[in-house]
């Protein structure tokens, strides 16, 4: 099957996309060609298929030819070769969510602070959304293998983070409503609900059994070992209460899924990043605004490097977000003074360990290993459901990058909940 065949793309969808493309209603085109392919050669992501989208474009005015055009989009669509993966997503909602996002909730704030890619199009299923394709404007994930951001990467993404939350309070104030009361359910928390038979529930218990594996596996001293293995589960199932909206601090559009294929850096011509976006908005929620700065910071940061830089990045954030905020008219105290930004950072520190884990865990596995996951439906299948451990070991025996970054990140959780 061809790659447009699998985007089940229809005339009538091409023809949005180029629309929204050109920016100008009345403009006369006719599409000429229309060509996908797969987005690189490698998974760029895990909860969808990414497609590259090319459309050759006669401009016209009364049928006489102006000039042509090459267009180049991104698209995303749901998985649908690997089954079990497409019921997972749609189960949990996360493409319908995502789709709801961008023809909603995204654009508005996107008036007040670009922050993400600008959709062109969504079908009515939400199985698909077209963006304009960001490396076009010399966007690029940060091209390392450890998933780690230095110190001009980390200001950069804060700077992205910042300018979101600002639209979002900018848009509140607004329309003297929250976004959840603008756009009720669209923000609903659909990654950690503790339901019975919810997948990502039953994927967290997976994930503790690996995470226990693990702990068994590398744990030398059987008292420590023993005070583990009885005591993480109760700390990593805490995420369901981390991720509520909170009572106690002032709550904020969150992206909620900040490992580092999701965060883009423009580049100056002498190779400092200069600008920053965000993608991937599937698992959004509405919580305090330490919950994206501590997700950051967990799982792009190794535990010494965050101790040591800490301060200085909470500090960073907070007058960025200042900075934002007063473009907008508004005063920074009014909202969040910064010792309750940083003693929210402290609670929200725990969702962050707990974070790096559950999604370190599968996405800084060895490129081969998750080549060969997601290479089959029946692999991905297997994988979810029963050899999810025995990978991880393997790459924690065979992998130096893998086991560093997964004792980092066990340890960080030791010691977030004071288990030692």
């Amino acid at each position: 099957m061809s790659s447009l065949q699998e985007l089940d793309i229809s005339a009538t969808d091409k023809e949005l996309i180029v629309q929204a493309y050109i920016h100008d209603a009345s403009t006369q085109f006719r599409i000429v060609s229309t060509r996908a392919s797969r987005f690189g050669e490698q998974r760029t992501g895990y909860l969808g298929d990414h497609f590259l989208l090319k459309f050759t474009v006669l401009v016209t005015n009364d049928d006489v030819v102006d000039g042509m055009l090459e267009i180049e989009a991104f698209a995303k669509a749901l998985p649908k070769a690997i089954p079990s993966l497409a019921r997972y997503l749609e189960e949990t909602e996360a493409f319908s969510k995502e789709a709801k996002l961008f023809q909603e909730l995204i654009p508005r704030l996107q008036k007040l602070g670009r922050f993400a890619p600008e959709p062109l199009f969504s079908a009515p299923s939400g199985e698909l959304i077209v963006f304009r394709n960001l490396k076009l404007e010399g966007f690029r994930t940060l091209q390392n293998n450890d998933g780690l951001f230095d110190l001009v990467h980390l200001e950069q993404a804060l700077r992205v983070l910042a300018r979101m939350h600002a639209a979002c309070w900018a848009l509140e104030k607004q329309c003297a409503k929250s976004v959840t009361e603008l756009y009720p359910t669209v923000l609903d928390e659909n990654s950690w609900i503790a339901k019975d038979n919810y997948p990502r529930a039953k994927e967290l218990e997976n994930n503790i059994g690996t995470l226990l594996a693990l702990v068994r596996h590398h744990e030398k001293n059987g008292k420590r070992r023993a005070d583990l293995v009885e005591n993480l589960p109760n700390c990593v199932r805490q995420i369901y209460e981390l991720v509520k909206t909170s009572n106690v601090y002032r709550n904020v559009f969150s992206h909620a899924d900040l490992w580092n294929n999701n965060v883009m850096f423009r580049y100056s011509e002498h190779g400092s990043p200069m600008d920053c976006l965000l993608v991937d908005f599937q698992l959004s929620r509405y919580v305090p605004p330490a919950y994206d700065f501590n997700m950051l910071l967990s799982l792009t940061m190794t535990s010494g490097y965050r101790r040591r830089h800490l301060s200085f990045l909470q500090g960073y954030y907070y007058q960025s977000l200042r900075m934002e905020l007063t473009r907008h008219g508004m005063v920074i105290e009014d909202i969040l003074t910064e010792e309750d930004f940083r003693v929210s950072c402290q609670l929200y520190r725990k969702a962050g360990a707990i974070d790096s884990f559950l999604i370190n865990l599968i996405t800084l596995l060895p490129k081969d290993a998750l080549d060969d996951i997601f290479s089959s439906a029946e692999k991905y299948e297997h994988f979810s459901a029963e050899s999810k451990t025995a990978v991880c070991l393997k790459a924690f025996d065979e992998s130096l990058a893998y086991r560093t970054r997964m004792i980092d990140i066990i340890e960080n959780i030791v010691d977030t909940f004071e288990l030692q």
